[in-house]
This record gives structure tokens, C-alpha cells and sequence, in this order.
């Protein structure tokens, strides 16, 4: 064989061992990549849970206020009609 054969050949085999090698290092990333992906996702889902935890009490203690904020205004309304002054008349009444 030449010379130039045998280097060739072995310029082929070293680059073909490179490319493996960078390969399996780009799947080792990628699956770091997903692992961490799949961590934040859950950290994610998680402070999700908590805000609708939160969100379910606020909203009950909203509409708890928003409704004894209607029955105060309603049971005002009404205890103004029972309890409503009658006017003074500064006329007299004359029949």
C-alpha cells in the first residue's frame, strides 16, 4: 500500500472516531437538557397548584365580602323604608 493510502485510511477512521464521540456527547446534552426541562415543568406545575390553593380561598373570602356588602346595602334599603322620617308639612291641610 501507499503511503498516501495509509493516511488516508487512518484521517478516515480518527475523524469516524471524532464523530462518534460527538454524537454520543450530543445525546448525553440532550437528554441533560430534557431532565432539566422536565424539573423546571414541575417546579412550574407546582407553583400552579399553589396559586389555584390561594385562588380558591381569596375568591370565596371576594364573594363573602361582595355578598355582606349587598345584604348590608339591601338590609339598609329596607330599614330605611320601615324607618323613614314622614315629612313635616309646612302647609295646612285644608278639606
Amino acid at each position: 500500500m501507499d503511503f498516501l493510502q495509509v493516511a488516508l485510511i487512518f484521517l478516515i477512521v480518527l475523524l469516524s472516531i471524532f464523530l462518534a464521540i460527538t454524537g454520543i456527547q450530543v445525546f448525553l446534552i440532550l437528554r441533560d437538557l430534557k431532565k432539566a426541562l422536565d424539573k423546571f415543568n414541575q417546579i412550574l406545575q407546582t407553583g400552579e397548584n399553589i396559586a389555584e390553593d390561594i385562588e380558591k380561598p381569596v375568591a370565596a373570602a371576594s364573594n363573602l365580602v361582595t355578598g355582606g356588602a349587598q345584604v348590608a346595602s339591601d338590609a339598609a334599603k329596607v330599614l330605611g323604608k320601615i324607618l323613614k322620617p314622614k315629612p313635616k308639612r309646612f302647609y295646612k291641610k285644608v278639606l
